[in-house]
Parts: structure tokens; sequence; C-alpha cells
């Protein structure tokens, strides 16, 4: 496995054996990120098992959200590349990622898909070649044309709705601290019915359980970081920080969504399990994704 750190995107590829993957929901919290893995396989065979049962074979791209559990059986030797990057830089692409989890599309029968496979694998060719300046643009233009392939998997729909699309969800996500945020508000806010809105969340379990989880991994990311001062946050802030009336409905929530309480989160620890170094490097990197481009001091691989 390769990885390349790009400033606002990681790429890479991967050869692997025939193996099982588990990627359970405790994982996800301990590692606490809100990141997408688009993974592009060139060979080998894959069943995927997240909300439905799915194929992934050579020439298949394959979306996992890696805040979501999923479990992955690989028939046999897997070659493919990758390109990670942070949920909001999908989000400014009217994309509904989470009801994309576990879902494999065939790139080589699209056109943007082809291309966006060629990038990825013109950047792997040539990493040796890159310098600092060139990170931002080349990050942000990946990421771009990626989302554009992604858009045709993700049922498309006229540009108003494609707009109002990601305008609800970047609402949301700055608003999350708002108790009274729900489907009323939202209706208001948008001048949209009860059904309309509903439809448009229909992938996502509904819009209170998009709402919700968005609540929870917000409230994941603050319970994993330490202030300046060495110290863990209080649960009860993180809660209403999130938008919980209290502190029990919280931790109730949160328990049911990742198999434990908040108050068993590890501040500053949410490493892999075993300590593998180089996990620890990957883990740190994908972390210092934030959605936007940066310009780099230089690039590690």
């Amino acid at each position: 496995m390769r990885s390349y750190h790009l400033g606002g995107i990681l790429v890479g590829d991967v050869v692997a054996p025939a193996q099982d993957l588990l990627r359970e929901a405790r994982k996800t919290a301990r590692q606490g990120v809100d990141h997408v893995l688009l993974q592009f396989y060139t060979s080998g065979r894959s069943r995927l098992q997240a909300r439905q049962d799915v194929v992934a074979t050579g020439g298949t791209m394959v979306l996992y959200d890696l805040s979501q559990p999923i479990t992955v059986r690989s028939d046999e030797a897997v070659d493919a590349l990758n390109i990670l990057l942070p949920r909001a830089a999908l989000d400014r692409q009217n994309l509904r990622v989470e009801a994309l989890h576990g879902t494999a599309t065939d790139f080589r029968a699209d056109a943007v898909g082809q291309i966006a496979f060629n990038m990825l694998q013109g950047i792997l060719d040539n990493t040796h070649r890159l310098e600092a300046h060139h990170l931002p643009a080349l990050s942000e233009a990946t990421a771009r044309l990626c989302g554009a392939f992604l858009e045709g998997s993700d049922a498309g729909g006229e540009a108003d709705d494609l707009r109002a699309r990601v305008e609800i969800r970047s609402f949301i996500r700055d608003n999350l601290s708002e108790i009274e945020l729900g489907p009323e508000l939202l209706q208001r806010r948008f001048g949209m019915s009860r059904a309309t809105l509903y439809r448009e969340f229909a992938g996502e379990g509904g819009v209170r359980a998009y709402i919700r989880e968005r609540r929870l991994m917000a409230a994941l990311r603050l319970l994993t970081r330490l202030s300046p001062k060495g110290r863990r946050p209080r649960v009860s802030s993180v809660a209403y920080a999130v938008g919980f009336e209290d502190e029990k409905s919280f931790s109730r929530a949160f328990r049911s969504r990742f198999g434990f309480l908040p108050s068993e989160v590890r501040a500053g620890d949410a490493g892999p399990d075993h300590g593998d170094g180089g996990a620890d490097v990957l883990l740190s990197w994908i972390r210092d994704l934030t959605g936007q481009p940066e310009q780099m001091d230089g690039m590690t691989g």
C-alpha cells in the first residue's frame, strides 16, 4: 500500500491478498474520522455488505463512508487505486454520501469516471515530480472530478434541486447546535413541503436520522480532541454544543450509534488498536484533511 498526502486529499494504490475486512461501528468511533474513500478496482473481486450486498470487480469504483460500518470479503487478490477526501469536499458538490456508502459503480462505462481514474493514475505516476505549489490546485481538481463522476451515481436532478440539496445540508452542518433544528425548521427555512423534504433524505433514513448522524459525528470529533491545556471536554458541554437538550439523551443516542458511552471516549487517543506506526501516520493524515485546499511545505510518500 502506498499513500501520498496532497494537501486536501490522499491518493495511493493498494495490492492485497484475498481477505475479510470488518469495519465495525466501534472502530469508526475509535478513529473518529468523517471522510470518504473512493476505491477504483483494476482487478480482483470483493463482496461488500453495508445496506445491501454488492459485488465489486475490476472496472468498478466503490465508495466507503468511513463513519459507517461495512464488511468486505475479497475472494481473490485485489489491485486498486484510492482517493480519500473529507466529506465536506463532496457535500459541496451536492452529493448524498451516506446513501452511496458501500455502492459499486462501473467507472469504465462512464466517460467522467474513466477520466477520474486516468487522472489518479497520472498523479501516482508523477508523484516524484510534484512540488508544494502544485498541491492545492491538484487536490481541488481531483476532488471535483471525482464528485462529477459520483453525481451520475446519485440520481442527478434539476439544477435547482441540486442547489437546494447542498444548501440544506450546508445549513444543517452549520446549525447543529440549534436544538430546534429539525424538519419543521427546514421546511420554513427552504419553503419545502414535508413530502419533498422527506424524499430528499430518503436515502439517509429520513431527515431526523440525517441530523442525528451529523450531530453524533460532530460530537465524536469534539470528544477526541484535547484542549490546549490538555484537558478532555466535558460530556455535557459536547452534548449542548451539538444540539442535544440534555446529557442523558445524548449519552443514550451516542451509545446506540457507537456501542459505548461518550464518557468512555479517550480524548487525544483515538488511534489504531494495536499501535501500528504506519497506521498512526495514515490516520493522522486523514484527520489533517479539512476540506479546504492547503499550501503544504512538501509531500510525504
